[in-house]
């Protein structure tokens, strides 16, 4: 018949076998630091609990400080901070959501600033640009003058290509002279007809005018024009 062998190693207990025991004021044996993991059920692994987290996430950090920095990152960091704590457990999902919403109310009045500054710098360019030029020597701006008759001459006639006409070179210069108005420039040719007429640009006493010619009668190779001014 053979002998069983007890459950436990010998024990020091004075009595027999059992589990072992430590010394008095020690831990039990097997549930110090440093003891091994007891076996799971069924022979399985030892179970060994995941380490817990500790600190502050850093993402949620960052959300706070690019909040105030440069809130586009702030809203990024902030995303990445409220899901990294709620997979790791870890500190910090209060500063993130903080980060991401103050991130979320600067970057809308930021883009809101930039659209009003836009509007009002456009109605300030608007303003001055309608304000007329005081200068007769502004470019495209024409300052006011008085119409009404501004004198009469005689252009000789010559013969072009589609008849009788006062060449534009000729008419210029009849029109400043009757005028007094410098740098004339009158635009093609004058038919040589009664009532026929061209407008002339020049500048009389520094500001620009606009001097109309008129044909009023036609004598053999002299034709009568009579100039005008007009606003």
């Amino acid at each position: 018949m053979s002998q069983q062998v007890p459950p436990y190693p010998y024990s020091q207990q004075p009595g027999g076998y059992g589990p072992p025991t430590a010394p008095p004021g020690q831990p039990p044996v097997g549930y110090g630091y440093g003891a091994p993991v007891p076996p799971g059920p069924h022979g399985q692994p030892p179970v060994v609990p995941p380490p817990q987290p500790t600190g502050t996430n850093v993402m949620a950090i960052l959300a706070i400080v690019f909040a105030f920095l440069f809130s586009p990152l702030g809203i990024v960091f902030g995303i990445i901070g409220r899901r990294q704590t709620r997979r790791t457990g870890q500190s910090g999902r209060g500063l993130a959501t903080t980060g991401l919403v103050l991130s979320i109310v600067f970057l809308v009045f930021g883009i809101a600033a930039v659209v009003w500054t836009t509007i009002l710098a456009a109605q300030f360019v608007r303003g001055v640009e309608s304000i007329p030029s005081t200068s007769p020597d502004a470019p495209g701006v024409s300052a006011p003058v008085v119409s009404g008759p501004a004198g009469a001459g005689t252009v000789t006639i010559a013969d072009g290509d589609y008849g009788p006409e006062l060449p534009a070179d000729a008419l210029a210069t009849e029109v400043g002279n009757q005028t007094g108005a410098t740098d004339v420039i009158c635009p093609g040719y004058l038919p040589a007809q009664v009532d026929a007429s061209s407008t002339c640009d020049g500048t009389v006493d520094g500001q620009n005018a606009r001097l109309r010619a008129t044909v009023t009668a036609v004598a053999g190779s002299e034709a009568s024009i009579l100039i005008s001014r007009e606003s």
